[in-house]
């Protein structure tokens, strides 16, 4: 899974393919319990979504800007835009339906 920053974040999520970013920090237990889940997906599913993951206290100001609270924060992008959000630590088959009902 690809790390993003501040520096590369805006290049990632502008692409045409459906990017599901996971917001996270270090230091939060569901993040780490969510991470071998979207590695599962990605390894899964590398057509369907590509998966990054932004460290928040890293890139606050890329938290801030999407209004990240909560961490895990799952939100995809396509084309640049959010098209939605997920919170909180969720099952694979939950995660998979999520990314699913966007990549129409």
């Amino acid at each position: 899974m690809e790390i993003v920053n501040k520096s590369n974040f805006d290049s990632v999520i502008a692409s045409n393919k459906l990017t599901l970013v996971d917001f996270s920090a270090t230091w939060c237990m569901p993040c780490r319990m969510v991470a071998p889940i979207l590695e599962k997906i990605a390894n899964n599913k590398p057509d369907l979504v590509n998966i990054v993951k932004l460290d928040i206290d890293e890139s606050e100001e890329i938290a801030r800007r999407y209004r990240v609270f909560s961490v895990p924060t799952l939100m995809l992008f396509k084309d640049g835009e959010n098209l939605d959000s997920m919170v909180g630590l969720n099952t694979y088959e939950k995660i998979l339906e999520f990314i699913e009902k966007h990549s129409k």
